[in-house]
């Protein structure tokens, strides 16, 4: 028996602002999260640093002796108590590993509450158990002589550390420090609390004990490393023919063409962090936070162990859809944070998004007593759980604007209030509908309905009903509700991983996915498809709406016309928030993601030397505008946002600028490999 019912909304703090990921996690009783002793968070302090946080936690962890004390359930990685040099200014975010009873006892308004302003809840990662050993930090090397001009960093999943892309005119490794966060080790678990690091030095000794003549056994690297072991469970990416990661890092990383010489030794260094297997079957990207933020810190952490005087660039090709798309989120201000904080310079590149045409977007006004009803459609077989999320224009009456959700099967909640409205199978809840006001947020309110996966291979999870779900607004204000955004949160399988997400998304039958020739429409002013509120606009990746990073479209080399998936702006409200100039309404500039029409993607390593793979999408095009800046810094030439955009309008003089597309306009850097040729 399925039905809905009100529920009891999770008691929070009154000054703890609402992470909707956590609540709804509580409300199925963590059943689609994983099994977990730590759960790692991102959180936002609202008085003192992160390194004020730190010692106060070492502080009470001294004085409080008693192993059920919030202290001991709490891990501060110890980048946070002793920051490098190169962070003039130590921020706000930290994130941390946390039992979950503390959790639900901050959540509560229990200790250390009063430092902490939100969190947000991240995908659980292997630990070394209760109490981590002491810590075991090598102590960083020497700085290069002389110093690079520039350090790359990449963070990514898959990353074949052994491949020859990746080496110097001496056949060693260029990555100085890899950090893979899946695997744990006590080498660094006094450091972090989980995951191990590879130096330099222990990748080149892995590579001379796996090399036969003058030729490296990557197999055998990977194999005695323990990254490709077939006697355990598990997705192996390096495993395969083709990682996301190593094609990444080949296109960020490595500037000759195919042929020519790799960089000379210390010349242009790498720092490398493997992101959990987890995190990254999670396409939502929603569970990313807390182990990019650490990705970034231990980027800047070994950049300035390398050389101090570095500038760092760090490419990170992920995100997602749903959020509040005007640089607000979470993740977004703990970046914005960290850049900011930092000397010599730090960029971070991110993708545009690949959801233009994915149907994940609408846009409504409702006029003065009016309602209307965005529709929404789930799949079947879908093994992962589903997320809309309706974000209302700043400083709207909510009480004058009620929401009602409809089930496939014609059942009808309740007014959507701050008590939430479940929807129970059995006695399990299967989906819930909540509202969370600007007070909750700390931003716009927001109104979001989860759904368990609508499929599932263990018998003991329940499912929610697939089909089409309509969610009714009803305007009561005496003036029309202009411009309600929603988003659909991504939620298909990652490439590479096992099938187990099926992306649901607004099915409106006014909108045209195609025109009379089959071409697909690229236009939200197209008279065939202008009528819908599913809407192409406003698809930028969630998490590049701040103001700090630089954001990349993609185009096709052949035509120089944009992608068909590369994600567009405008940003809701970029001015207020900040993203700003050099272009509030969208990416900086657009660079390659496809070869032709005929030639998908562009060409990059595969997981072994001497293999060559297309992949395609503005993950693709970020590492490239990642080498781009490095290459600006080497020439001290300008390599921020508007250095950038700067750079693409001199290079498409005709293109209109700031565009919520295009940017400044089209780069087309030179491949690292031939050239293909159209058949």
């Amino acid at each position: 028996m399925i039905f809905w019912r009100k529920s009891t909304a999770v008691t929070r703090d009154a000054d703890l602002l609402a992470d909707p990921y956590y609540e709804w996690a509580r409300a199925t009783g963590f059943k689609y999260y994983g099994d977990a002793d730590w759960l790692p968070v991102l959180i936002e302090l609202k008085k003192g640093t992160a390194q004020d946080f730190a010692q106060h936690v070492a502080d009470t962890r001294k004085t409080d002796h008693d192993p059920a004390g919030w202290a001991a359930q709490i891990r501060v990685p110890q980048f946070y108590e002793t920051p490098p040099a190169r962070l003039t200014k130590s921020g706000s975010f930290l994130a941390v590993l946390v039992r979950e009873g503390l959790l639900a006892a901050i959540y509560a308004g229990g200790p250390p509450v009063e430092y902490i302003r939100r969190f947000v809840l991240g995908y659980p990662t292997p630990t070394l158990g209760v109490t981590p050993p002491p810590p075991n930090v090598p102590t960083p090397p020497a700085p290069i002589v002389p110093p690079p001009t520039v350090v790359s960093g990449v963070i990514d999943d898959g990353i074949a550390f052994a491949h020859d892309r990746f080496w110097d005119t001496g056949r060693k490794t260029r990555i100085e420090y890899f950090w893979d966060q899946t695997v744990p080790a006590a080498s660094l678990s006094g450091t972090w609390g989980y995951g191990r690091e590879l130096t330099e030095a222990g990748i080149n000794k892995l590579m001379d004990d796996s090399k036969y003549l003058s030729q490296v056994d990557e197999d055998e690297v990977y194999r005695r490393a323990g990254f490709v072991d077939q006697t355990k469970p598990g997705h192996k990416p390096l495993a395969a023919r083709v990682a996301h990661g190593t094609h990444v890092m080949d296109l960020a990383c490595t500037n000759h063409l195919t042929g020519a010489s790799p960089p000379a030794p210390d010349s242009w260094p790498i720092v490398a962090v493997q992101l959990p297997v987890a995190t990254v079957e999670d396409t939502s990207g929603a569970t990313l936070a807390p182990q990019v933020f650490n990705g970034l810190c231990y980027v800047i952490a070994k950049a300035h162990a390398i050389a101090p005087a570095a500038p760092l660039v760090v490419n990170v090709s992920y995100g997602m859809i749903a959020g509040p798309h005007d640089g607000s989120s979470e993740l977004e201000k703990a970046i914005d944070n960290l850049i900011h904080g930092s000397s010599p310079a730090v960029r971070v590149v991110l993708p545009a998004g690949n959801n233009f045409l994915s149907r994940c977007h609408a846009c409504l006004s409702i006029g003065a007593g009016q309602s209307k009803t965005i529709e929404w459609r789930v799949l079947p077989d879908d093994w992962t759980e589903n997320h809309v999320e309706i974000w209302l224009p700043l400083g709207t009456d909510a009480t004058q604007v009620t929401f009602t959700i409809t089930t496939p099967g014609g059942l009808l909640s309740g007014v959507v209030t701050a008590a939430p409205q479940d929807l129970v199978s059995g006695n399990a809840v299967v989906g819930r509908a909540e509202y969370f006001s600007e007070a909750a947020m700390g931003k716009r309110a927001l109104v979001r309905l989860s759904l368990a996966p609508t499929c599932s291979p263990d018998d003991d999870k329940p499912i929610a009903p697939a089909g089409l779900w309509r969610i009714r607004i009803d305007n009561a204000l005496a003036a029309p509700l202009c411009e309600v955004h929603a988003w659909v949160q991504r939620g298909d399988s990652a490439p590479g991983y096992k099938r187990s997400g099926r992306q649901s998304y607004f099915d409106d039958p006014a909108y045209r996915r195609y025109d009379d020739g089959g071409r697909e429409i690229e236009d939200d002013a197209d008279p065939l498809t202008s009528a819908s509120y599913v809407k192409r606009e406003c698809t930028l990746n969630a998490i590049a709406t701040g103001k700090e990073p630089i954001v990349i479209g993609g185009f096709r080399r052949s035509d120089n016309k944009p992608a068909p998936y590369s994600a567009a702006g405008p940003l809701q409200y970029p001015t207020y928030y900040g993203r700003g100039a050099p272009n509030p309404d969208g990416p900086e500039a657009m660079f390659p993601s496809e070869d032709a029409p005929s030639l998908r993607g562009v060409l990059g390593a595969g997981t072994r030397s001497n293999s060559c793979i297309a992949m395609h999408g503005t993950s693709v095009s970020a590492p490239q505008a990642a080498r781009f800046v490095a290459a600006q810094f080497r020439l001290k030439a300008p390599n921020d946002r508007q250095g950038v955009f700067d750079a693409a309008q001199m290079r498409s003089p005709s293109s209109p600028p700031k565009q919520a597309r295009n940017g400044g306009g089209k780069v087309d850097m030179p491949s690292t490999r031939l050239p293909r040729r159209e058949p």
